[in-house]
């Protein structure tokens, strides 16, 4: 019983967990900073987490530039994307999103993509295109989708990612578990 702890717990302080975020404008970008702490968090020390944040203007500057971050989010474990004026659509964010998903790797597990949208100070014309466009994309890049709107006092709720990341994580910890075993038993014969 004993060694099994001491397994469970030198397995799980090993694994990896890589979040990308991606923001359209200054106000989302705290709305990705929040949520890609809240995943942290949740994550605790079973997890070592790593973030990367980009502005979207930013992956327009270099192609180079565009590339790096473009391999960043299809090898992340954790796609985070906000925006917070959903008042005209955002064609240039779907169009990296789509170079996202022809870059689509085989995982293990699914990934999971989540969309930060909106906020109290813009109206949400296009939400119901944007979130469909985002739904696109997720089933292309095999990663489960869910979406929050944040509006007046959504930081202070947690309550919408965490059922996502927990099974998210549950399932990357049962596989991360599973390659562990098969790593160590190959060890061992």
């Amino acid at each position: 019983m004993h060694s099994e702890t001491f397994i469970e717990q030198d397995v799980a302080a090993n694994g990896k967990l890589r979040l990308f975020s991606l923001y359209v404008d200054f106000a989302a970008s705290a709305h990705a900073r929040w949520a890609a702490g809240t995943i942290t968090k949740l994550a605790g020390p079973r997890w070592k987490t790593s973030n990367e944040m980009w502005n979207l203007d930013s992956l327009s500057n270099s192609q180079q530039v565009r590339k790096i971050a473009i391999q960043e989010a299809v090898d992340a474990d954790v796609l985070i994307v906000a925006l917070s004026s959903l008042n005209q659509r955002e064609p240039k964010l779907i169009e990296w999103l789509e170079a996202v998903v022809k870059g689509k790797t085989e995982r293990p597990v699914s990934g999971l993509f989540i969309g930060l949208l909106g906020d109290d100070e813009h109206e949400a014309g296009e939400l119901g295109w944007t979130v469909k466009q985002f739904m696109r994309c997720a089933q292309g890049m095999g990663r489960d989708f869910i979406w929050h709107w944040l509006g007046r006092g959504a930081v202070n709720d947690t309550a919408c990612l965490n059922d996502s990341v927990e099974k998210y994580l549950s399932r990357k910890q049962s596989r991360f578990n599973m390659a562990w075993l098969q790593e160590t038993a190959a060890g061992v014969g």
